[in-house]
Parts: C-alpha cells; sequence; structure tokens
C-alpha cells in the first residue's frame, strides 16, 4: 500500500513537471518569441530547440541569430541564458554573440550580463541592468581604406591645433583597428540610463554617459576624450533623439560648435575650404 502510494506520488510529481514544462515549451516560451518579433519588428531564428531547466535552478538558454533589416542590424550565433536561483535574489541572464553588425559597425566577441529586477511587456513597469563588454570595429572597403591613407597624408601636412590632431588621431585608429569597451546599462521604467561606456585607444579614452527616454525620446548625453588622463575634448548631445542639438567643445576653444544634427552641413560647409587653404598654404 505504501510503495502505491509513493508510486502515485512520484508520477503525480512527473506529470506535474511534464506539463509545467509543456505549457512553459509551447505556450509561454513560442509566444514571448513571436511578440517580441512582432513588436520590435525584428527576425528571430533558432540554432536549436532551447533548453528549459528546473534543477539545480530555474533556467532557460536558447542559441539564436537575429536580425532588423530596416535598421541594418544582424546579431549571428548569440547564445542567451535567463536564469533564478532559489532564492530571493533577482533574475539574471547572460548574452553573448559572435557578431553584432549595425551597418558597417561591427561588435565582436560581445558578452553581457545583468539582473532582472521587475520586467514587463510595458517598459514602464521594467527595471534591468546589463554589462557588455566586447570589441568594435569599423568594416572598411578597399576604396575607404585608400580614402583613410590619403586623409591620413593630408592631416600629416596641414597645421592643425593639438586638439584637432587627436581627435583625428583617435578617429583614425577606430577607423583602422579594434577597440575594446566596457560598459554599464539600466532601464528603469522608461529611462534608459547609460551609466559608464568606457574605451581606451592609443593612450586615448573614451568615455560615455547620459540618459534617454524611451517615452519623450529626449536624450541627454554627454561624451569626454582624454589624453593622458587630460580632457581635450567633451560633446554634449541633448534634446529629441530625432535631431540632438549637439555642442562641442575643446579645452583649448580651438573647436567650439553649437547646431542641431540635421544643419550639420551648414555647420561645417566652410571646413574642407580651410583645410585645403592650409594644405595650400603648406606646400
Amino acid at each position: 500500500m505504501v510503495k502505491k502510494i509513493l508510486g502515485i506520488f512520484i508520477l503525480l510529481i512527473i506529470i506535474i513537471f511534464f506539463s509545467i514544462y509543456v505549457v512553459v515549451d509551447k505556450i509561454f516560451i513560442k509566444k514571448t518569441i513571436t511578440n517580441i518579433e512582432k513588436k520590435l519588428n525584428l527576425n528571430i531564428y533558432l540554432h536549436e530547440d532551447y533548453s528549459f531547466n528546473i534543477f539545480p535552478k530555474l533556467s532557460l538558454l536558447t542559441k539564436f541569430d537575429l536580425d532588423k533589416e530596416n535598421l541594418n542590424l544582424f546579431i549571428e550565433n548569440a547564445e542567451f541564458e535567463i536564469y533564478k536561483n532559489y532564492n530571493h535574489k533577482p533574475a539574471a541572464y547572460f548574452l553573448n554573440a559572435e557578431s553584432v553588425r549595425i551597418e558597417k559597425l561591427i561588435i565582436h566577441d560581445l558578452e553581457a550580463d545583468g539582473n532582472i529586477y521587475k520586467y514587463s511587456n510595458d517598459s514602464l513597469n521594467s527595471h534591468l541592468e546589463i554589462y557588455p563588454k566586447g570589441y568594435i570595429k569599423y568594416q572598411l572597403n578597399t576604396d575607404e581604406k585608400n580614402s583613410l591613407k590619403f586623409v591620413k597624408l593630408i592631416l600629416s601636412r596641414i597645421n592643425l591645433p593639438e586638439s584637432y590632431k587627436k581627435l583625428s588621431n583617435f578617429i583614425i585608429s577606430i577607423l583602422e583597428e579594434d577597440m575594446s569597451f566596457v560598459s554599464k546599462f539600466t532601464l528603469d521604467r522608461e529611462l534608459l540610463t547609460i551609466n559608464y561606456f568606457d574605451s581606451t585607444k592609443n593612450e586615448l579614452n573614451f568615455k560615455l554617459n547620459g540618459t534617454y527616454n524611451l517615452k519623450s525620446n529626449i536624450v541627454d548625453i554627454i561624451v569626454k576624450l582624454d589624453s593622458n588622463k587630460e580632457n581635450f575634448m567633451e560633446f554634449k548631445i541633448t534634446d529629441n533623439v530625432k535631431n540632438p542639438y549637439i555642442q562641442i567643445l575643446s579645452n583649448d576653444n580651438s573647436i567650439n560648435y553649437n547646431f542641431f544634427f540635421n544643419d550639420i552641413e551648414k555647420i561645417f560647409e566652410g571646413e574642407v575650404d580651410n583645410i585645403l587653404k592650409n594644405l595650400m598654404g603648406n606646400d
């Protein structure tokens, strides 16, 4: 009698766990993936069936590719795991991807872990943290590489203020070589905070922090460029993300611009002429 009761009890446990797995697998997970695809207008391709574990922790692991063609965003060979230990701590997750491509900008060997304190399909009720790190490179074609060589030649022959030289060297180094970075992002209701985004390249430091309001589309971002721990240039980006107001100021005041992004061509339309005049004057 005892054996029968114990057998029935074990069988019930197996049936309950199997039912939970079927519900989660066939309804919750697939529905969530479908909702994400529809809401964000992207495509998710699973490499293999996702694995769902109950012991020793509650976890979900999936491997996938993703693309969002209207933004030219592609993620390749990605792996995502979300898990919850049996304690009162928040759920955690880990994401790694071999490659994330946005236009010609590529992030490779991406690793990002974080915590989910609260999540909702409505971001107004979400609170997430993420710590991405990896390497950034820019994919140049042959013509662009040749153009870059020509630009370097021009810059070597003209007299530029020190801030221009440092900025030019920093941009060229980013285009020619990989750049590592570490960062932290926080989503608290509708406010996305870039707590820090730091990168170092050839004794030049790139530091970015600020906020982006997902509801109002308002950004407030500060970018600082340091050389040997001395700040030589600062960018401030504010207002609506579709046409932000940008302020650029170097410590020697040789660079001092204030403009809306959509007016950038008008602001810099005379700079090419100035460069050519300097080049001719140094022949």
